[in-house]
């Protein structure tokens, strides 16, 4: 049995983090590794994760955002898959078990892509496999990935200038490293919503997100400089950028 790495990055996370948690503790998959990085939080997080001392792994770090937490686990993590779960969502229970299939079925494959579920604050689809089907959808989402450790070795961590959209850069740069991905349709994960999901914020939100595309742009302008349209280019996606930033700032 190959070892999976879970990996929940929280701040502030003291709402939900304990059900995070016990969803990850609850998968019928063993050998299981489960890293907390605390990005510096100032709630009662830290207390909640000491009630699952002696079945997780524990760090706390200054804050550095999202991106920064997710590159500490991936550097504590001794699986051979690694798996990423949001401090307020959940995984289904037989995620892990589900996703390890696909590499049974794609011996060369790099990443399973599976469905997610959206729920409430109350997360009262949870338990409920037909309101989970009626609800699910294909969200760009890093917790609906179960991801072999070597991609990493392949395109790098996560880019810690990406203090939101930092799954949309990696994306970007999976699919352009042309790492086998297979998408199946069962659900994994449930995502949560709540008032203070970072994705509510949608000027910041937008902002990285035209960031990690001016990013791909630019390495694909340095694989072949003629593959692009001009107003594509990485120049023009900048003076976008600065028109955006210049409009938020006024």
């Amino acid at each position: 049995m190959v070892k999976i790495s879970v990996i929940i990055p929280v701040f502030n996370g003291e709402r939900f983090i304990a059900e995070a948690i016990q969803s990850v503790l609850n998968q019928n998959y063993e050998p299981l590794e489960v890293i907390i990085v605390d990005d510096g939080s100032t709630d009662n997080t830290a207390k909640i994760v000491e009630k699952f001392r002696s079945k997780v792994h524990y760090i706390f770090q200054e804050n550095g955002g999202v991106a920064k937490a997710r590159n500490t686990g991936l550097r504590a993590a001794s699986g051979d898959y690694i798996a990423f779960l949001d401090a307020d969502d959940i995984f289904c229970k037989d995620k892990l078990s589900t996703q390890l299939k696909q590499f049974d079925k794609y011996l060369s494959l790099g990443i399973a892509f599976g469905y997610a579920s959206r729920c409430d604050f109350t997360g009262q689809i949870y338990d409920d496999e037909a309101k989970r089907q009626i609800n699910k959808s294909f969200l760009v989402s890093l917790g609906s990935l179960l991801i072999t450790k070597s991609v990493f070795a392949t395109i790098g961590y996560f880019d810690e200038v990406m203090k939101l959209a930092e799954d949309q850069d990696f994306f970007l740069r999976v699919r352009e490293s042309g790492i086998p991905v297979a998408v199946h349709t069962e659900v994994v994960q449930i995502c949560r919503s709540h008032d203070n999901n970072m994705t509510n914020d949608k000027k910041n939100r937008s902002f990285y997100h035209l960031l990690a595309i001016k990013k791909a742009i630019k390495r694909r302008e340095k694989l072949n400089n003629n593959i692009l349209a001009d107003d594509f280019k990485a120049d023009n996606v900048d003076d976008v950028i600065k028109r955006w930033h210049t409009a938020r700032s006024a």
